[in-house]
């Protein structure tokens, strides 16, 4: 009684020990067996920890307290400690991490950053006052911006160049070119486009002979990578506002079997219109013509073409475009046999190797009755203004812009562009640009050169600088973190009067910018990057194998269940624990399949499903997850693990020890993965770590690399023979069982899969279900939540939060509203770690 006494005292008290932590008398009672000694287990030392947190420590002492907390430690089956024991430790650790927090006054500070290619091109366009930076792609020549454990708005990543600043002068110039103008105003023209100047092209632009069924008044766009074009206006020669009209139609959307085409019939046959980058979509009428109307803003040299956007028409053959044809040659030899016969003894050239088949599905193309559509004539009419200079050049000029009037045409611009108010003399430099450039250059395009100046600025690329108010810091911190641009004058003006300075107001500043959809770049950006679904596709799974994935972009379908259902979850304020283990999801026809779902409707709209059998529901079973830590033929518990601890729990298992000697175990026998890691961690070096790790693993395995359910692991047997090696090729070998020489081989094998595992605490699971239910107790759902606030405050700071006690404040000011993700989100930004205080 008289150790556990001083221990509840040692954690309570105001003053560091001066005894070391593995010395206490109740660690080295329960503690001290594995982790001290030359060679202490998981190579981790209680002697590590010192007497006290220290900067080189306190990561110890926090991991400390998570695992005692988790009750991983000590692992059950060694456990011996009471929970009067184990709670007296947490508090003394604690007590200790609080106590160095506060003597260390660890900052909460920002650091400086460069904005990212995003949040330059929407700054751009708000401090310009434009709809976007233009459809010429003006920033194409930009460099990527490098990730950050997913997130693309990392300080230690977001660095300025030289270099960067040319590519940013070359951007701004363009964007600028596009939208002000000196001059005459240009002629207006009316183009009229008949069916014959409708041409189809490939994306490449490569000159082929055209393939699509034409008629003297319309022209079918039969093949998904090919986009129609209007001869003599392929681009756009001045930069001004275009009013285009195109008729077309949608064509025999239900003629074929929606299995073959992989259109589902419930889902509409689109045109889209692509000007450079932009795109805009059209559902097509199939009982009429429809008359399509787009009146865009286009900058000079602009590409205008329009495609049929599906993730159709792949599934026969390789996956290759061409083999759609077949679908048109099989329909008519079965439903059509007279044209059959006339078509291939008249008209198609015969395959060398088969008399009924052609020497190129090409053949077909005339014949073929697939979902499509169809486009008739069009007019083009532009560039039209509605004034001259144009309403959004006044906007940003004024009517009779004048270099005289430099400071304050500029003034505006700059002070949305800077975030903050801005005295004259700040512009004096860029003032006396503008005037020694307006001899040469007229007064309208020497202001160009002005915001070119303004735009480019350390003040303008650079956010969190640290000569800014707490006030502006905040209030462009904010506006970053939801809308990914430049606080916009009423946010500002509400930071500057105090009004966003508790909770109660962050949360109502949060839930009206959620409704009003200008929160729509967090709702897109953080799952994305918490996730890393840039990923997805990195090990893409074997198309011969699971031919579906690629030929339907399912990779497509799941990051958008993503979205759709973190969406939802913001959108309706649940819970934050509900997007790990919730019984639903948000899935398609095509998503359905993968899953094993029927009773779903039969087109490709993400809609909310609950799922019933309790192996799906919530980020633990999607799609993206599962995929995109999975091999191209194979997955590794290990994979998912370190996934699962490291983005959901928030734990980063250590590497192996780069001291340590690890000879490769012998696994010639070994059939199954689990197998394999058994042999591995014969090594009790290797063991100490996989013991953490593979627990949150292995209940993946039911999952195959895309994400479907299996029962069994399928090992295809070496072939006994050289003539054999096409076995468990993917190839279709003419005969089941045989290669293609025809002799027999041996049929592939299969295991059952064992997905159970126990954790060190003693918390066991024999499968998927039982996992999940692991991952809804308190201390899986306290570091959840843990984790997301983590995540959440490393996407918006750009920094990885050091403070442990106040993240601490925020998962308890979660808890006490229930765990709700709106009230979350603004506990994080109403917290000193947001705040900067």
């Amino acid at each position: 009684m008289k150790n556990l006494n001083f221990l509840l005292f040692a954690g309570l008290a105001a003053s560091v020990s001066t005894t070391c932590f593995a010395e206490l008398p109740l660690v080295r009672q329960h503690c001290g067996k594995c982790h001290t000694g030359r060679k202490p287990k998981g190579d981790f030392s209680l002697h590590d920890l010192g007497n006290a947190p220290s900067d080189d420590s306190s990561e110890f002492w926090v991991n400390s307290l998570e695992r005692i907390r988790a009750g991983e430690m000590p692992p059950a089956k060694h456990n011996q400690m009471t929970a009067d024991e184990q709670s007296r430790i947490e508090a003394f650790l604690r007590s200790q991490i609080t106590l160095y927090e506060e003597k260390t006054q660890r900052p909460t500070h920002v650091p400086p950053r460069r904005l990212n290619n995003r949040e330059f091109e929407n700054s751009i366009r708000d401090v310009l006052l434009i709809e976007d930076i233009g459809t010429h792609q003006p920033t194409a020549m930009l460099l990527g911006d490098t990730l950050h454990d997913g997130f693309d708005t990392h300080c230690d990543t977001l660095s300025l160049s030289e270099h960067h600043l040319d590519q940013y002068i070359v951007a701004v110039r363009s964007i600028l070119d596009a939208i002000i103008f000196s001059g005459p105003q240009p002629a207006s023209k009316r183009y009229e486009i008949s069916s014959s100047r409708l041409r189809v092209t490939d994306r490449s632009h490569r000159k082929r002979e055209e393939k699509a069924n034409r008629t003297v008044e319309s022209i079918d766009i039969l093949d998904i990578r090919k986009h129609a074009y209007f001869d003599g206006f392929e681009t756009v020669p001045t930069s001004g506002r275009y009013h285009i009209t195109l008729r077309a139609q949608a064509m025999d959307r239900h003629v074929y079997d929606q299995e073959r085409t992989g259109i589902y019939d419930d889902d509409p046959i689109r045109l889209r219109a692509h000007m450079g980058d932009r795109t805009k979509d059209f559902d097509l009428p199939e009982d009429s013509v429809a008359e399509i109307e787009l009146n865009e803003w286009l900058a000079a040299g602009t590409s205008l073409q329009f495609s049929f956007p599906t993730d159709g028409l792949r599934l026969v053959g390789n996956g290759n475009f061409k083999f759609q044809y077949r679908i048109a040659h099989d329909f008519i030899k079965t439903n059509r046999p007279k044209l059959y016969q006339r078509v291939i003894t008249e008209e198609v050239p015969k395959a060398k190797s088969r008399s009924d088949s052609p020497s190129h599905w090409v053949h077909w193309t005339k014949y073929w009755q697939g979902p499509r559509p169809r486009l008739y004539n069009a007019t083009v009419e532009g560039p039209l203004y509605d004034s001259w200079p144009p309403k959004r050049q006044i906007a940003l000029l004024g009517e009779n812009p004048r270099v005289n009037h430099a400071t304050a045409i500029l003034k505006p611009i700059a002070q949305r562009a800077w975030r903050r108010p801005v005295a004259d003399k700040e512009l004096d430099s860029i003032v006396n640009l503008v005037q020694t450039q307006a001899k040469e250059l007229g007064d309208v395009e020497a202001l160009k050169e002005g915001i070119i100046a303004i735009l480019v600025s350390p003040s303008f690329l650079m956010i969190n600088p640290e000569d800014a108010t707490p006030a502006s810091r905040f209030s462009t911190r904010l506006s970053y973190l939801l809308g990914s641009s430049t606080p916009d004058a009423d946010l500002i003006t509400s930071v500057n009067d105090g009004e966003l300075a508790d909770f109660a107001s962050i949360k109502e500043e949060l839930q009206a910018r959620i409704q009003s959809g200008r929160a729509d770049d967090f709702l897109r950006e953080f799952p994305y990057g918490w996730l890393q679904l840039d990923r997805i596709n990195f090990m893409a799974p074997d198309i011969d194998r699971y031919p579906l994935y690629e030929k339907k972009a399912v990779n497509e379908d799941m990051v958008n269940e993503v979205l759709a259902f973190f969406r939802h979850a913001v959108a309706e304020n649940r819970p934050v624990p509900e997007l790990l283990t919730a019984d639903y999801s948000f899935i398609n026809a095509d998503l359905a399949k993968v899953y094993g779902v029927e009773d779903v409707p039969s087109d490709s709209v993400h809609r909310k499903y609950v799922f019933r059998d309790g192996r799906r529901g919530g980020f633990l079973g999607m799609g993206a997850f599962l995929t995109l830590t999975a091999d191209t033929l194979s997955t590794s518990p290990i994979h998912r693990a370190v996934y699962v601890m490291e983005n959901f729990m928030g734990i980063h298992p250590a590497p192996p020890p780069a001291d340590v000697e690890i000879k490769e175990p012998d696994v010639r026998s070994a059939r199954t993965i689990r197998e394999v890691l058994q042999a591995h961690q014969s090594d009790a070096t290797c063991a100490a770590c996989h013991q953490n790790i593979d627990p949150f693993g292995y209940a993946f395995e039911n999952f195959d690399p895309i994400g479907a359910w299996r029962e069994e692991y399928a090992v295809a047997l070496q072939p006994t023979s050289a003539a054999d090696t096409n076995a468990g090729s993917g190839k279709d070998n003419g005969a089941k069982g045989k290669n293609r020489k025809g002799k027999r081989i041996k049929e592939p094998t299969s295991i059952p899969i064992d997905a159970s595992s126990t954790f060190l605490s003693g918390s066991q699971y024999s499968d998927i279900k039982g996992f999940r239910q692991l991952m809804q107790n308190d201390a899986s759902r306290d570091r959840f939540v843990r984790c997301f606030v983590t995540k959440l405050l490393t996407y918006a700071n750009g920094i990885e939060p050091q403070n442990f006690t106040e993240v601490e404040e925020i998962v308890r000011a979660s808890a006490q509203h229930d765990y709700r993700i709106v009230e979350t989100i603004a506990a994080v930004i109403d917290s000193p770690l947001f705040r900067e205080e």
